[in-house]
Order: structure tokens, then sequence, then C-alpha cells
């Protein structure tokens, strides 16, 4: 399994433009007349980078341009249609200032064609504008089990969590219940209520059993912007891998498997490669 992600800064997205103008030439007309349906400039970059992720993954497995196709099945998870050697699971997530695809090949990726069963989620850490921690989770409370509610707002008489831990806890709970929905390929179709992640334990449950033949790994991912903070970011990925794995989450810090370019770098990239 590996997981390649681009950064862009979304408040310099105008510096993009060039380049965004001509990676559209790198994918298809329907693909094309989607991404400039947006109102936003940077739903429409963030698009494109979602698009050519996995074109470029293919280019650089050989495959020529002309042969690259995609499908998505009946529930709307895309995949890979064309005939490959060796098959390749994917899927793409984007938050803010970041878009990532995992994917797995040969003996890595479980035999379930033809969107096989791996998905990823990203997302920002942070608390929306005007809104406490408690009422924020609140928002959320029928999608959460009341373990994970009591993970994140401990009750009496423990002490709060740190507002930065808090805030790990909850976006942790959250990206890996929709990476496991996004790898079923159902996504809202699975009630959030039947997965159960508990953080201090790394242990997950779906409707209180450990889901046998599972890998849910979790990973960190910063963002460097022009102005303001750094951006810190939690993702996971969860994929079918047909063994007795344990239900455990694995946290591998600055793992291998992570390869990460700016948005300029790769666009730059991928309209080379692509032949733009």
């Amino acid at each position: 399994m590996e997981v390649w992600a681009v950064t862009l800064d979304t408040a310099a997205v105008g510096e993009l433009e060039p380049l965004y103008q001509r990676g559209l030439l790198r994918v298809d007309e329907e693909a094309k007349l989607h991404l400039e349906k947006y109102y936003h400039r940077i739903d429409s970059v963030r698009g494109l980078i979602g698009r050519l992720l996995p074109r470029l993954l293919l280019k650089k497995r050989g495959v020529p341009i002309n042969s690259l196709a995609f499908s998505k099945t009946a529930a709307g998870k895309p995949y890979i249609s064309t005939q490959l050697d060796t098959p390749i699971g994917y899927n793409i997530t984007h938050d803010n200032g970041v878009v990532a695809m995992a994917y797995s090949t040969g003996a890595d990726l479980y035999p379930d064609p033809p969107a096989y069963r791996i998905g990823i989620d990203v997302m920002l850490l942070q608390l929306p504008k005007r809104d406490t921690f408690p009422g924020f989770v609140e928002i959320f409370s029928d999608q959460l089990t009341q373990l994970e509610r009591n993970i994140l707002l401990p009750p009496a008489p423990a002490r709060a969590l740190p507002k930065d831990e808090a805030l790990r806890r909850f976006y942790l709970i959250w990206t890996l219940k929709e990476a496991y929905t996004k790898a079923l390929g159902l996504g809202m179709g699975f009630g959030f209520s039947r997965i159960e992640y508990d953080v201090p334990n790394d242990v997950v449950r779906i409707d209180d059993q450990i889901p046998r033949g599972w890998e849910f790994t979790r990973f960190d991912l910063q963002n460097v912007v022009q102005q303001g903070p750094t951006e810190d970011y939690v993702g996971v990925v969860a994929r079918f891998v047909g063994d007795t794995s344990s239900g455990r989450v694995q946290h591998v810090p600055s793992p291998k498997w992570l390869k990460v370019w700016n948005a300029k770098e790769f666009l730059s990239s991928a309209i080379e490669e692509l032949g733009g």
C-alpha cells in the first residue's frame, strides 16, 4: 500500500491557474466539463489533482496514455477499467489544502475487483469558527458510539482533554469511519454509528465485532502555507487484506509509503509525463 499526497495553499490558488489550464488538457472531455462546473476555482483545482493522480500512477507503470480508462460502480466508487497485467485498486480524498490517493497492487491487493476494498480519508485539524468543542461533538453525536463520545468528552470527574488532543481524536475517529465506508464503496449508505474507533487503544469494532481481514493505517501530514500557521492533518487508510487482522490501527511515523508533493511540483510533473 502507498499513499500519494499533494498539498496546496488554498489562499494562493490563483498562482496555479496556468498549470490548471494545461492540466485540463490531460483529462477526458467528460472530466473537463465536470471540473469546469465548480463555482470556486479551488474546488476545480482539487478535482483536477484527484483526476491526475491515478493517471500519473498508470503512466509511471508503463500504461500508454491512450489506454487510460476509468469507470464507476453502481454505487459511484471509481475504479481503473484499463486492462492491466497487475491490477491496481485506488481511492481519492481531499480536504482543504490536501488531495491524497491510496493504492495497492500485486500481491498487496486483495483480489475483489473491480473497485477493490481500499479507502482513504484525510482531514484538517480545525474547530469551526464560533464552535466550542462540546458543541461541535454534539452535532455528530448520533454518528458516534457511546465509547467514542466518552473518549472525546470524558465524563466527570475526569478532566477535559487538551483542545489539540481532543480535535486529533475526533478527526481520527471521523477519518477512519470515512475511509472504511469508502473502502466498502457505500459512502453514507453505511451508518457511521456502526463503526467504533477506540483511539487510546487503537482498536476498531464494526457492529461490536473485530473486523477480521481489515487493515487500518493512520498517518499525519503537514501543509506549509504562505500566510498563517502550518496546517496539521490526520489521515486513515482502510483496506481489506483477507487475513486474520486484529482490528488494531497501525501508526507509522514518517512512513516510507507516503509520498508528498506540493501542487506546483505535482501539476508540473503530471503535465510533463502525461504529455501536456
